[in-house]
């Protein structure tokens, strides 16, 4: 349940109504909201020493740890707008994307300490985010107002797709859109304040970044584990017994390979990232996992849609139903569309794409789907997903679906090489153990139709995923010896 006005900055709002209440967990520190606040004003003094100010664009590169939330929170008293950056992006890839949002001013907490000539280099090396005492010095920090055009309706974020396909996308949210995707999640699951939050996705992704948003807006915790790794999670999921967990598929997989079991506290675990296995989804249920499947993007503000572990019995392959009322999906013409309160305000600085995705209100979202008649939706595939192939449309997922019910397979990715006589050609890169291109093509024979069979198999050792589990298409294209072109891996 949701008790801010929302008519002052989050963090000041509830640290005034709650403020022994914890508010971060971590291996080496454990902050109350008063806390919390208090290192929060601190280092928004810092940065406004360092000349960063209302309305600047300021990257954030960081390790996973809750010192990347002080400064979040830093830059909103601020009236500054932090721009999550991709730990592990190359030196090349940041660049282009500070300078493609004009960013002011770069954090840098990383060991990496690459020095940008453009910008400014904040350095935040001799800081003590440790000091959570009241500050002796007055600090104004920016007005929150829900008036039209006020600061509700100001950017509160730029963060960028996760460039799956080579082509992130700066999206802009602002305090309005965040906090409704917070008020939809309560809605659907019914939030509290003794919830227990696992920050388990990378903070530069939207699903991990609204983890901190919620325990924040909703007055409850959220712990950090020591890393990402998977040991660091399971660790920590049974050290602090967290009531909510977000998971992508791989890292799921990776825990019923292992036998392991849910923690006792444990309401849901929300399961997106792609496509997921129905038969992943059963698995983990017959194990006790509360598993919630969720649909959503970086310009959705997260999901907005969710199948809640009732909904496997008879709807097992939806992604279930929109969260509120206020919340529209539709069909048209196989697309997906969602208008939502909960959606971006824009591309930075790009208004032709905007126009091309925000059209009358909703968003387009490039994936294909349907919707049945009890108003459950289904996501079939992605645009770019679809081959065609001797005129024929070939959903790759179908084709990786069959694959991942073949035992030995433990991972694949179907895309489509050109070619000469069927235009297209489907290919298949797999990762598998004791067989043969001829044994695969004999067991997707019984499962799919003839055209639907990849002419072309490569076996690799491991398929390049990013933290969300989606494939880099650019990193698969290096690994195969391919170009672009010859390949048919050219960004979409």
């Amino acid at each position: 349940m949701i008790n801010l006005t929302n008519s002052e900055h989050w963090l000041i709002e509830k640290s005034a109504q709650t403020p022994k209440q914890i508010a971060i967990f971590s291996d080496t520190e454990k902050l109350t909201f008063e806390q919390l606040t208090n290192a929060s004003i601190f280092a928004a003094k810092y940065l406004s020493k360092c000349g960063v100010k209302q309305g600047d664009n300021v990257g954030i590169l960081a390790e996973h740890n809750y010192r990347f939330w002080i400064l979040v929170n830093a830059l909103w008293l601020i009236g500054a707008v932090p721009v999550s950056l991709n730990s592990r992006n190359t030196s090349k890839e940041l660049v282009l994307q500070l300078q493609k949002v004009g960013a002011n001013a770069l954090i840098n907490l990383t060991e990496e300490k690459h020095k940008y000539t453009f910008i400014g280099n904040l350095s935040f090396d001799d800081f003590d985010f440790t000091n959570t005492e009241p500050s002796q010095i007055d600090f104004q920090h920016t007005a929150f107002s829900l008036a039209l055009g006020g600061q509700a309706h100001h950017s509160s974020l730029i963060m960028f797709t996760s460039g799956s396909t080579g082509k992130p996308k700066a999206v802009v949210h602002t305090f309005k859109s965040l906090f409704e995707s917070v008020k939809a999640a309560d809605a659907y699951f019914n939030l509290s304040d003794q919830d227990l939050w696992l920050a388990s996705l990378p903070l530069y992704h939207i699903g991990g970044f609204m983890i901190l948003v919620r325990s924040l807006v909703n007055g409850s915790s959220v712990v950090f584990p020591q890393s990402l790794k998977h040991n660091d999670i399971i660790e920590c999921s049974y050290t602090y017994n967290p009531t909510h967990i977000s998971f992508v598929s791989t890292t799921l997989k990776r825990i019923l390979e292992n036998g392991q079991r849910p923690n006792k506290n444990l309401k849901y675990v929300f399961l997106g990232g792609g496509l997921l296995s129905k038969e992943l989804c059963e698995a983990a249920l017959q194990k006790g996992f509360p598993i919630v499947k969720v649909y959503g993007s970086t310009e959705t503000g997260s999901m907005v849609c969710a199948l809640k572990p009732e909904g496997f019995n008879n709807k097992a392959e939806s992604v279930g139903k929109a969260l509120t009322e206020e919340i529209k999906l539709l069909v048209s013409n196989g697309e997906l569309l969602v208008s939502s309160p909960t959606l971006f305000k824009e591309y930075y600085k790009d208004e032709e794409t905007t126009k091309q995705k925000l059209i009358n209100g909703f968003y387009h979202t490039g994936d294909l789907g349907r919707i049945d008649n009890d108003g459950y939706f289904y996501i079939d595939s992605r645009h770019e997903n679809i081959i065609i192939t001797g005129g024929e449309n070939v959903s790759a997922n179908e084709v990786e679906m069959g694959l991942a019910s073949l035992p030995g397979v433990t991972d694949s990715f179907v895309f489509g090489l050109p070619d000469e006589t069927w235009g297209e050609i489907l290919c298949a890169a797999i990762v598998a153990q004791n067989l043969f291109e001829e044994e695969i093509k004999s067991v997707l024979r019984l499962k799919l139709a003839p055209f639907k069979i990849p002419k072309k198999f490569f076996f690799v050792k491991e398929i390049p995923r990013n933290e969300m589990g989606k494939v880099t298409r650019i990193g698969l294209k290096q690994m195969l010896n391919l170009n672009e072109a010859e390949a048919g891996l050219e960004n979409p």
